[in-house]
């Protein structure tokens, strides 16, 4: 089992063994921990600072009389500054199937954004990462997790749809970041993709794209068969006889998208309007496309549904769809809070409408 870690505010310079010293100060006084601080590996991995920073920080804590040393051994908690029971803030779980720095931009920037909000609140944010509660089968390792790690809420980011079985299964305190598979009875908070690809079908059959693709990378989120749903709602529902959609699933890597291309650009006739839902794909796909001798727009439209920054930095820029992720962050930190303190969280889907950005890919 991953070892979970709280995520503390990243400290401020100069002075930064004195900023890594308030903010241990902060936690203890929250009540993160009672007995013992976790170790110096670990404390200086969540603070982002080196070993002899942190050690500086630790004796101006065991100075003023917060922790005592001992040789080899975890700082230990003077028992007078220990906070009480009742002091002791609500954890919440935060799942995710990467390490932190492997965390995609908006992603990392909407639990950089709890990490503030949820502390603010008196709850303690903890994140567990592993691939092995994103298997075709985690039952065992899920149970075991919720088990030994009790939590006032979990957080389910990118969840598989056993995962989200699970957890409504188990009736434990959870809220989706994303979205729900059908019929999971689950609290979530994500962006509206269902309603972001019947825009972007429209944009394109607007433009007089007929023959449209529809890239989707696997394995599939169900924000992703949203997207899908939306995409193909759009099309049938404008010109059904006129319309068609080619489906192409691709793993992500250039290797694969390419082969993919490969056979789509063989068929008769070509696909002219391109909507992708990844935003490192919708890269892969513009840049290919170009070095075929397609033009953006000319020749071929592109859309990406995802968006990232460095989408602004391509010519011609990529039209694209911004997610705020201070938005996302509040709103899913509103419905946490709740679930942490009062145990009630509401039976509900929250959606947000991300903004288009036009772009030249469009025409």
């Amino acid at each position: 089992m991953t070892t979970p870690h709280v995520l503390l505010p990243l400290p401020l310079r100069p002075s930064l063994a004195q900023h890594a010293a308030q903010i241990l100060r902060d936690g203890l006084v929250r009540g993160w921990w009672q007995e013992r601080l976790p170790g110096e590996r670990d404390l200086s991995r969540q603070l982002h600072v080196s070993r002899p920073t942190l050690r500086a920080a630790l004796d101006l804590l065991a100075a003023q009389g917060w922790v005592a040393s001992a040789p080899r051994r975890a700082r230990t908690i003077v028992k007078g500054k220990r906070a009480t029971p009742r002091a002791a803030a609500p954890t919440v779980r935060l799942l995710v199937p990467f390490r932190l720095q492997e965390a995609p931009p908006l992603l990392f920037y909407w639990m950089d954004k709890l990490r503030a909000l949820l502390p603010a609140a008196g709850c303690a944010l903890e994140i567990h990462s592993g691939t092995r509660y994103y298997g075709r089968a985690p039952e065992r390792d899920l149970a075991r997790l919720t088990r030994q790690r009790p939590a006032a809420a979990w957080v389910l980011t990118r969840a598989t749809e056993a995962m989200q079985w699970w957890f409504a299964a188990q009736r434990l305190p959870c809220v989706v970041a994303g979205s729900c598979y059908p019929a999971v009875p689950l609290p979530s908070v994500d962006f509206d993709y269902r309603a972001v690809a019947r825009h972007a079908a429209h944009r394109l059959m607007a433009r007089g794209h007929r023959r449209l693709a529809l890239l989707i990378q696997t394995p599939e989120l169900a924000g992703d068969h949203e997207a899908a749903q939306g995409f193909r709602e759009a099309c049938e529902g404008r010109n059904p006889a006129g319309v068609s959609i080619a489906v192409l699933r691709h793993a992500g890597t250039l290797p694969d998208v390419r082969r993919k291309l490969d056979v789509l650009l063989d068929s008769s006739p070509i696909p002219t309007g391109f909507f992708v839902l990844r935003a490192t794909s919708a890269l892969t796909v513009a840049s290919e496309l170009t070095r075929r001798g397609f033009r953006l727009p000319a020749d071929m439209a592109l859309i990406s549904r995802d968006s990232d920054p460095f989408l602004g930095c391509f010519s011609p820029e990529i039209a694209r769809y911004g997610c705020d992720p201070d938005l996302f962050a509040r709103r899913l930190a509103s419905m946490v809070i709740r679930l942490a303190h009062d145990r009630k969280a509401p039976r509900r889907h929250v959606r947000i409408i991300p903004e288009f950005i036009r772009g030249e890919t469009l025409g």
